[in-house]
């Protein structure tokens, strides 16, 4: 009996034994410290940069990201970031890689247009495009002439000029993207060539309208001018103005009225007519800030 309560002993001291160490692994697996995870400083955009852009602080900002989350080839400092050019567009809270980043000016034609815009070329000649005198990164005015229409033998609209288009950005002259001269330029004025405009997006389908029934002329702006004048076109009988008198040309602002206009010029409204015809204006009731009409005054 003693060795069967000797052997009970023993079992039951190293059963003990087992149940205490499979107890402390078990409460010591929660003690056990957790990996650390770590984070990195990232840039990305704090807005949508479009292709072409020369990046900005304003237009970037700092995020911790997990590092196993992070791709490789990402910026994590400005200097590495401002002014340089993106490749590709970049849209808001995009992380801002290495590889779409670029540090000079883009020589392609796609990279040179202002958001909003489209590159439309239009086919001119040496006295229609300036004498060949343009080059990429000067302005001009469209103008475009449309001749008597007639409908069963009324005439529905005179021959117009009309400025259509103002302060439109040269892109290209031929293939020429640059100020520089081009080497195949022999002095000569080519019979007929091509001129590449930033033209806005809105405006794309008036231009090639105008080129397709009318004749179109560029006119060159002068350096650094944003005027912008809005008139109702020329006609025929614009040339033959009374030699009595003279006109004078008024800009009109916000409120202005035909009637408003004849009272400030001849004190009193009653004008307001001979203003509409002579101005070829339909309703008067719509004329628009900035538009400028040819008010009839005394010679004297």
């Amino acid at each position: 009996m003693n060795s069967i309560a000797k052997r009970l002993l023993l079992i039951s001291f190293i059963l003990s034994l087992l149940i205490t160490g499979i107890l402390y692994m078990y409460l010591n697996k929660f003690n056990t410290p957790s990996k650390v995870e770590e984070f990195s400083n990232v840039l990305v955009a704090s807005t949508n940069i479009p292709k072409g852009t020369v990046i900005e602080k304003k237009m970037l900002k700092e995020l911790k990201l997990p590092k196993d989350s992070v791709q490789q080839g990402y910026v994590k400092d400005y200097t590495l970031a401002v002014g340089k050019i993106t490749k590709e567009n970049i849209i808001k809270d995009e992380i801002i890689l290495i590889e779409k980043l670029q540090n000079e000016k883009i020589n392609e034609l796609s990279f040179n247009i202002d958001e909003n815009h489209r590159a439309v070329s239009v086919n001119v000649t040496g006295d229609t495009g300036v004498s060949y005198l343009l080059k990429p990164g000067d302005f001009v005015d469209i103008i475009v002439f449309l001749s008597e229409k007639k409908e069963s033998s009324k005439v529905v609209r005179k021959d117009i000029a009309k400025v259509i288009l103002q302060n439109v950005e040269v892109l290209a002259v031929d293939r020429n993207m640059t100020r520089e001269n081009n080497p195949k330029d022999d002095g000569k004025i080519p019979a007929r060539f091509f001129v590449t405009l930033s033209v806005p997006s809105k405006d794309v389908e008036k231009l090639v309208l105008a080129e397709d029934i009318g004749k179109i002329k560029l006119s060159l702006r002068p350096v650094r001018s944003n005027e912008i004048i809005n008139t109702n076109g020329t006609v025929e009988n614009d040339f033959f103005l009374s030699t009595e008198e003279k006109y004078i040309y008024y800009k009109v602002k916000k409120g202005d009225t035909l009637r408003n206009i004849s009272r400030a010029f001849y004190g009193h409204p009653d004008n307001y007519d001979i203003l509409k015809e002579l101005n070829n204006i339909k309703n008067e009731n719509v004329i628009v800030p900035g538009m400028v009409i040819k008010v009839p005054v005394s010679k004297e």
